[in-house]
């Protein structure tokens, strides 16, 4: 049953993304009633949830899910001396209104659109970052968000320095040429998206299924599936919506070193491929463009923004119930339905009454994802801790809070904050430091690589991942007293061994520390040792010649190629004359840096 007529698809699009004109918001779907609902539930199967999450370990929480990084040591401290009412949803407020929301959001919504990497030419990644990170800094309505993304057209870049823009070092002597505001009014980074599949049409109908509607028609691209709804012949149907995208290159897109630049546009007749690698798409010239719903967009003078009103409009079942799903499922470490973007009647929800109820919400609300993250995160059942909860092994009705690992940009991120490394790194490269964190993202996301298609929620550590913060070189010189870093402030710091170590559990674990962890690590510090001397300088193998070219060859093949920090092992950055104290603080870090408390989300 279609919900809607083609003839008043255009109008309803605008419609889907105007806000309310009244300034009266609806009554919202408070968090005691998600609660209520969810304890009615417990009741029934006899579920006795964990106990609350305390304040320090709340506000770490919040601060990995919504910001993507642990709290700074004072943030710690003073939510800790709060005693004021509502001071936990004052902090939620807070983290959305910094600038870290945004960065977060733009590193999760990179990584699911973009994924780990792009090889074609004219995908300026960088813009496409841009792009995201602007619609994330306003709090764009998330119909509004997709809408622009399936219907953007333009310029994909400014055509600045290849290496610069997939976060490699600029070659010697290379100068970046200043843009002008006409030529960045040019370009629009949400294009960047639909080029990634302009080899694949089909590919990006079935990402977009998936991701936007949590319908993962992809599966019916090949054959027909006797027990799935969608056929063959739907998937054509939707691919076909894209067929008349096509990239129109600029004079200078080959210019040597640089990015390609290209305008993305819709053209009035199906674009028919000539170039062999892109003959895939003409399979898909021929079919009729229409919905999954069967709505027909062939009279539409632009089948993509045909396509992108249909998926958006608050009729779409489908479109709020995959967001919401796949939010709750981020901050709550499951969602209603799993995987988060496999809806379908042989994947039925959980509590699928309380998810329309969500839903419907978000939509009154204007599809306000801040609205929603402050709703989810002021229920009780987002603030349990992540202890044992009875008869619900599989934490399917979200008894307790889920253990998370950090991802790659959080671990790196946290990690940065905790050492205090970020004024060192910036000194080393030269105020660059977002090309140095895109070249240790890409190893940190090597390292942690997991299946794309699947929702990670269970720690799936591996020897790489545990070598890379055991030996690594952020970790093991952010433990050294590196002037200008964590452990170089907290030692010379005045007052007792007491006071650093605190000092230090608030950097790294965000909390203090218990009375009996005090007491071993003030042994710790006091008892008599040796003082380790280092014959042979970490980072003098790693610089040799050969051992430097064997690690380009085996980057081609298989990974993300040398250290980047290596520099940071360097002789210069060692102390002259180290002391079995300066040791044994060194060791007190180096631990919490490597413990499970700090590498989880709990």
């Amino acid at each position: 049953m279609k919900w809607f007529s083609a003839a008043g698809l255009t109008a309803l699009a605008a419609l889907a993304l105007i806000s309310s004109a009244s300034a009266d918001k609806p009554a919202s779907f408070s968090p005691a009633q998600i609660d209520k609902s969810i304890r009615a539930e417990w009741n029934k199967q006899k579920v006795v949830p964990a106990s609350p999450v305390d304040d320090a370990r709340f506000l770490r929480r919040i601060y990995l899910d919504i910001a993507g990084v642990i709290p700074p040591a004072d943030a710690v401290t003073s939510f800790l001396a709060d005693r004021a009412p509502g001071k936990r949803e004052r902090a939620v407020e807070s983290l959305l209104n910094s600038p870290r929301y945004a960065e977060n959001w733009t590193n999760y919504w990179d990584n699911i659109l973009m994924g780990k990497q792009v090889r074609v030419r004219f995908v300026d990644r960088f813009a496409f970052r841009q792009w995201l990170r602007t619609q994330f800094d306003r709090n764009v309505p998330w119909n509004k968000f997709v809408y622009d993304l399936i219907t953007a057209s333009g310029q994909n870049s400014t055509g600045g320095s290849y290496a610069k823009i997939v976060g490699m070092r600029a070659r010697p002597g290379e100068r970046e040429e200043p843009v002008s505001a006409e030529e960045l009014s040019r370009v629009n980074g949400a294009v960047n998206w639909i080029l990634k599949y302009q080899m694949a049409p089909a590919d990006l109908s079935g990402a977009a299924s998936k991701i936007f509607l949590g319908v993962q028609i992809q599966c019916a691209q090949c054959h027909d599936h006797k027990t799935e709804k969608w056929k063959q012949e739907d998937f054509r149907k939707l691919t076909a919506c894209f067929i008349n995208t096509r990239p129109r290159p600029v004079a200078d897109m080959m210019a040597q070193g640089k990015m390609a630049k290209v305008d993305l546009i819709d053209v009035p007749r199906p674009f028919i491929a000539r170039a062999k690698n892109l003959q895939a798409r003409n399979e898909y010239v021929n079919a009729q463009p229409a919905a999954l719903d069967g709505t027909d967009f062939s009279n539409s003078s632009n089948r993509r923004a045909a396509l992108a009103g249909w998926m958006t409009a608050p009729e779409n079942p489908w479109f709020a119930e995959a967001i919401v799903n796949r939010m709750w499922s981020h901050f709550m470490g499951r969602g209603f339905v799993e995987p988060v973007d496999d809806f379908r009647e042989s994947n039925p929800a959980i509590m699928p009454d309380l998810l329309k109820r969500l839903s419907d919400d978000f939509v009154a609300h204007d599809y306000d994802l801040k609205h929603l993250i402050e709703t989810i995160t002021a229920t009780k059942v987002y603030q349990l801790s992540s202890g044992q909860a009875k008869t619900d092994p599989g934490n399917t009705l979200w008894a307790r809070y889920r253990l998370k690992p950090m991802g790659p940009e959080q671990l790196m991120d946290s990690l940065v904050s905790a050492t205090n490394l970020g004024p060192v790194l910036e000194r080393m490269f030269g105020g660059n430091l977002d090309v140095l964190k895109t070249q240790l993202q890409r190893q940190f996301t090597f390292l942690f690589d997991t299946d794309e298609e699947q929702e990670q929620k269970d720690f799936e550590g591996t020897i790489p991942q545990a070598l890379l913060m055991l030996n690594g070189n952020i970790t093991n010189r952010g433990a050294s007293p590196i002037p200008g870093t964590t452990l170089a402030e907290i030692m010379s710091m005045p007052g007792s061994d007491e006071g650093k170590i605190a000092a230090l559990y608030l950097r790294t674990l965000s909390r203090k520390p218990t009375a009996a962890e005090l007491a071993r690590w003030t042994k710790f510090i006091r008892q008599p040792r040796n003082v380790i001397v280092n014959d042979s300088p970490i980072g003098e193998i790693v610089n040799r010649r050969a051992l430097r070219m064997q690690n380009a060859k085996q980057q081609a093949k298989r990974g993300p190629g040398p250290d980047p920090l290596n520099r940071l092992a360097a002789g210069r950055f060692e102390a002259a004359n180290p002391t079995a104290r300066q040791q044994a603080y060194e060791d007190l870090f180096w631990a919490l840096l490597n413990s499970s408390e700090f590498v989880f989300n709990h």
